[in-house]
């Protein structure tokens, strides 16, 4: 067993606890941790791969883009959850509902 079968086995274990997060949660903190968690392994797959094929150049430049989406989509989350918790004061999933319109 080489290196990079480890790397794999962590990277998908590092995912699943991200999915594990966001199933089992209610509020959007914790929404937005398991999503930090899945970026980061998808942002290691990436250092992977990119190490497994040579091209670490490539796949450094594709985690400093992902790296600037994953900022937007935090903040976004994050006012999100400011508005939430202004208008019921909880952090509760279910009642993004009342946010439309």
């Amino acid at each position: 067993m080489n290196i990079f079968s480890l790397d794999w086995y962590l990277i998908a274990i590092i995912m699943f606890v991200g999915f594990y997060c966001m199933l089992a949660s209610r509020s959007i903190v914790r929404q937005l941790i398991g999503l930090e968690i899945i970026s980061k392994a998808a942002m290691l797959t990436v250092i992977s791969a990119g190490a497994l094929s040579n091209n670490l150049i490539y796949a450094q430049a594709l985690l400093i883009t992902m790296i600037v989406i994953e900022v937007v989509v935090v903040a976004t989350g994050l006012a999100l959850l400011v508005k939430n918790f202004r208008l019921h004061g909880s952090a509760d999933i279910w009642t993004l509902s009342s946010l439309k319109g």
